[in-house]
């Protein structure tokens, strides 16, 4: 009984993730994420949250050796983050809160999220098929980072985004 109920969960869970283009995957229907090239282990994407309703959330999960530091520290603090898109490096840094850091083994992983207001930033993303993020402030969260940079297969975004509906609950 335990073998067919967690075949069962698996199968649910690989019907989710069928829709997504191969490099990103849905989780609970509520965020849309693709791995780091350099770190498999890092994250980026978009989440849907109601109580921000018609913007669009980008998320970052990120680790570093626990040796490095305390991330913990950071957390409700602002980061920076440089964005080249397709080798366009965007004149404007993004700010990204770290919401929540914890443990996890020898590493520690932060997540952080940015609320994106502009509709042309989040078209040129679901268009490109490379970002490149790299943390640029503050230092001291650089100097914990052993890892500053990282590049993401944007491929398929724009299909992929659609499995997100960030709209407003419509009030009857």
């Amino acid at each position: 009984m335990k073998k067919l109920l967690t075949l069962f969960c698996l199968s649910i869970g690989l019907i989710g993730n069928s829709f997504a283009e191969e490099n990103w995957s849905l989780i609970d229907d509520t965020r849309l994420i693709t791995r780091g090239d350099i770190v498999w282990g890092h994250q980026f994407g978009f989440m849907k949250d109601l109580s921000l309703c018609g913007y669009d959330v980008m998320l970052l999960s990120w680790s570093t050796d626990i040796s490095n530091g305390k991330l913990k520290k950071f957390e409700g603090k602002d980061a920076y983050v440089q964005i080249n898109i397709d080798g366009e490096v965007l004149d404007q840094e993004l700010e990204f809160t770290l919401m929540f850091a914890g443990d996890f083994g020898s590493m520690e992983i932060g997540y952080f999220g940015a609320i994106v207001k502009s509709e042309s930033f989040i078209e040129k993303l679901k268009q490109s098929s490379r970002v490149e993020l790299t943390f640029t402030k503050p230092k001291n969260l650089i100097k914990i980072l052993d890892i500053k940079t990282d590049s993401f297969n944007t491929k398929g975004l724009n299909q992929s985004y659609t499995l997100l509906d960030n709209s407003c609950p419509v009030i009857m």
